[in-house]
C-alpha cells in the first residue's frame, strides 16, 4: 500500500490508477522472474535423468559414488519440484479482466514472493544436485596410469 500512496503522491495520479501501474509491474516482473528459471526446469529434468541412469546402469563397489549419485536425484528432483511450482505459480491480480484494487497489490507481491522464493531454493537444489552427480562420476572413474 506504502508503494501506491507514494506512485499517486509522486506522479499526481488517484490512487485507482497508481493501483493499476503498480500491479502491472509485479506482474511484469513475475513474467521476467519466469523467463529467467523457465530453462532450469528441463535442465533439472536432464539432471534427474543422467543421475538415475548412472545409478541403475551398473553397480559399483565403491559406496561413496553411489552416494553422491543416489543424492544427486534427490536433489535435482527436490529442485526440479520447486522449480516447477514457482514457474506456474500465478503472480498477478486476484481477478483478471477487472481494474485492480488495492487488495491486488497484496495478493501480486505475496504471489511474487512466493515465485522468487521457489525459483531461489530449486536452483539451490539443483545446483547442489549437480555438485553431488560430478562427485559421483569423479569418484566412480577410476584412472589408472602405468610407465610402460
Amino acid at each position: 500500500m506504502r508503494r501506491v500512496e507514494e506512485r499517486s503522491r509522486a506522479s499526481g495520479q488517484s490512487l485507482d490508477e497508481a493501483v493499476a501501474v503498480v500491479v502491472e509491474d509485479l506482474e511484469r516482473a513475475a513474467a521476467a522472474l519466469n523467463a529467467r528459471t523457465a530453462p532450469l526446469v528441463p535442465g533439472c529434468g536432464v539432471l534427474v535423468a543422467a543421475a538415475g541412469l548412472l545409478v541403475k546402469a551398473e553397480p559399483s563397489s565403491d559406496v561413496i559414488a553411489e552416494l553422491f549419485l543416489g543424492l544427486a536425484v534427490l536433489f535435482a528432483i527436490g529442485g526440479f519440484s520447486f522449480l516447477a511450482r514457482g514457474l506456474f505459480a500465478y503472480a498477478g491480480r486476484r481477478q483478471v479482466g477487472l481494474s485492480p484494487t488495492v487488495d491486488d497489490v497484496a495478493s501480486a507481491r505475496d504471489g511474487l514472493v512466493r515465485k522468487h522464493a521457489d525459483a531461489r531454493r530449486g536452483g539451490w537444489l539443483a545446483g547442489i544436485g549437480l555438485a553431488c552427480l560430478i562427485l559421483g562420476i569423479l569418484f566412480g572413474t577410476h584412472i589408472s596410469f602405468t610407465t610402460g
